[in-house]
């Protein structure tokens, strides 16, 4: 049986962040699309089949909550992990009733985030993914 390579959205205002956790999980076998803030990912989202999007929690324009709230109110039940350097109990509150599928706090390991990563993976889509 075929596997798929699962395509990922990483939508993060800060820019070097971005860019190198996109390089370090494209070396992990996923496709990566990157997005500066919400607005933009959910323009990415409309245009291209995405199986799972992180999401930071602060960003411009549309934050990370709004764009979970955007996707939900649109009936849209992708798996997203939100992420935050700056986590306190109203956001994990907001993300629970946004059903996020995972809170992380910034600084998190690489190894933490491929392990929810594949977790999510294959509990959405099963284990050709």
């Amino acid at each position: 049986m075929q596997t798929l390579e699962p395509q990922l959205l990483i939508t993060d205002d800060d820019r070097d962040f971005r860019l190198c956790l996109g390089e370090a999980l494209s070396r992990r076998g996923y496709r990566v699309v990157l997005a500066a803030d919400g607005m933009e990912a959910l323009e990415v989202l409309q245009s291209q089949h995405i199986h799972l999007a992180l999401l930071d929690v602060h960003m411009p324009r549309l934050d990370g909550l709004g764009m979970l709230r955007s996707l939900r109110d649109a009936k849209s039940s992708l798996p997203c992990i939100l992420m935050s350097a700056k986590l306190d109990e109203s956001i994990v509150s907001q993300a629970k009733q946004l059903h996020t599928d995972q809170v992380l706090s910034k600084p998190f390991s690489l190894s933490l985030l491929s392990d929810t990563i594949r977790n999510l993976l294959t509990r959405c889509y099963g284990p050709a993914i």
